[in-house]
């Protein structure tokens, strides 16, 4: 199986990429397009561009590539990092929580992928999953947060998230399919990798106990 010594630098490698990838690149994000449309009375560019899909994406990697405690760690230490440099709110569990979310589905789902066409064909569609599990859940606890919690404030809430959800899916399809053929073939030329079941079950519990605190943070 892979050493822990090597399965420490990849995790470290993704963190340092996370990092580097979420504070450096902004400046390199196009002009928000002058295109807007109107939702709930408001007008709102097509897209809001931010960078999800690094972190997105480095997260989904460390469950494919690491799997086991490093869906998680990957995440939360690229987060922890970056949140000290750019702030967050309380909502920070729900963002935590979802993207410790996209490593677990790159973890749960990553079994069984090989150097192949159809092996990125999947890890585009994990990356356009992963968006839509993230931007529910996080949503969600902005609804709980700031929003009337009636239906019309849900769908309120949703409504004006769709902007994030069209650049998150846009941005982060191209990341981890324009990544994957490099992650697999890291991962067809790596030994594989054993995860003991305690450490399976401890990520899972751990990733739905961080879910759990988002929720108890604002009710």
């Amino acid at each position: 199986m892979m050493h822990d010594k090597n399965r420490l630098l990849v995790a470290v490698s993704l963190i340092v990429m996370g990092v580097a990838g979420r504070i450096y690149l902004r400046g390199l994000l196009p002009n928000t397009p002058h295109i807007y449309m109107t939702i709930n009375g408001i007008a709102q560019p097509v897209f809001m561009m931010d960078m999800f899909f690094v972190v997105a994406a480095v997260s989904l990697f460390s469950g494919i590539l690491l799997g086991g405690y490093y869906s998680l760690i990957v995440p939360m230490c690229v987060m922890l990092i970056t949140d000290m440099y750019y702030g967050n709110t309380y909502i920070l569990l729900f963002t935590w929580s979802g993207f410790v979310m996209i490593g677990l589905m790159g973890y749960l789902n990553g079994a069984g992928l090989s150097f192949n066409a159809k092996s990125v064909a999947k890890i585009a569609g994990m990356g356009i999953g992963s968006v839509l599990v993230y931007d529910i859940w996080t949503n969600f606890g902005s609804w709980l947060g700031w929003y009337p919690h009636t239906l019309n404030g849900l769908a309120t809430c949703f409504s004006l998230a769709i902007p994030f959800t069209l650049w998150h899916l846009l941005s982060t399809a191209a990341a981890v399919t324009a990544l994957a053929v490099p992650a697999l073939y890291i991962k067809e030329n790596a030994r594989h990798i054993s995860i003991k079941p305690f450490e399976h079950h401890s990520t899972i519990t751990a990733s739905v106990f961080l879910a759990f605190l988002g929720l108890l943070s604002i009710l």
